[in-house]
Parts: C-alpha cells; structure tokens; sequence
C-alpha cells in the first residue's frame, strides 16, 4: 500500500531536468493544489486500509506480504487464504488506480494548474532550494491563517 502511495506521489512530483521560473502565484496554487492532493491521499489511504480489512488481512501482514512480493529476498510464509486475500485486495486497488489519478489531476487543475505545470514546479521544488524555504513559508502563514 505504501508502495501504491509512493507510485502516485511520484506520479505527481515527477522529475524533469529543465530550470523552471516559478512565480509566486504558481507556487500558491501549487501549494494549494498540494494540500488538496495530501487530503485525499489520506482518504484514498483510509479506503484502502477498509478494503485490505474487508479481506480479512491485517494491514502489517498486507504489507508483510506486498514486501515480499516485490523483494525477491524477503521471504513470508503466507497461507492459501492470505494470499487469495492479498491477491483479491491488490486487484481492487490496481482497479482503483485509473480513477485516483484521473482525481487527482482535477483537484490540481481545480487549483489552477494543468499537471504537467504541477509536475514542472514539483521537479523545480526537488532542486531548488530557495523555492523549497519560500513554499514552506508560504504553506506555514497560510496554517496560522486558518
């Protein structure tokens, strides 16, 4: 599960090479655009964690199992009803995915951005540390705001 969330926060923040001029309006409507996509991200996480339950597995022993699958060196013994159980809760997610992103790419366009600009200024951010201490400003005086 957290390899899901960490494949869409990459979606998101994907890595480009150009230098990117970032102005303050952009990086407000990135920061805006960002705590939306934090939200539901957490409601996304919080819809997963009921489906792996509902297939009668922990969330340690989903990930226990998800680690495993992907590490060819960590080995878990897991029982036929676990694995049916892993396996059923995967597929529910792997389906879950065309839509996530399609949701994800409109509450960034809702926040005035196009997602290759959300990208763009993510890369940017990845990079500059100037722009990090100015969005994190940004986001800090909007908290004392609200």
């Amino acid at each position: 599960m957290k390899n899901f969330v960490l494949a869409l926060t990459l979606l998101f923040s994907a890595v480009t090479f150009a230098q990117t001029e970032v102005s303050d309006a952009d990086l407000n409507k990135f920061a805006n655009a960002y705590k939306a996509v934090q939200m539901e991200n957490q409601e996304v996480q919080q819809e997963m964690i009921d489906m792996i339950k509902k297939e009668g597995l922990e969330i340690n022993r989903f990930q226990s199992i998800q680690q495993a699958s992907v590490n060819p060196e960590q080995k878990v013994e897991a029982t036929e009803v676990e694995m049916k159980s892993y396996k059923t809760a995967v597929s529910k997610i792997e389906k879950m995915q065309p839509q996530l992103q399609k949701e994800m790419s409109q509450i960034i366009q809702e926040n005035g951005l196009t997602l290759d600009r959300y990208q763009e200024i993510g890369a940017a951010l990845q990079s500059d540390q100037a722009l990090q201490q100015k969005l994190q400003t940004m986001m800090m005086k909007e908290q004392t705001k609200g």
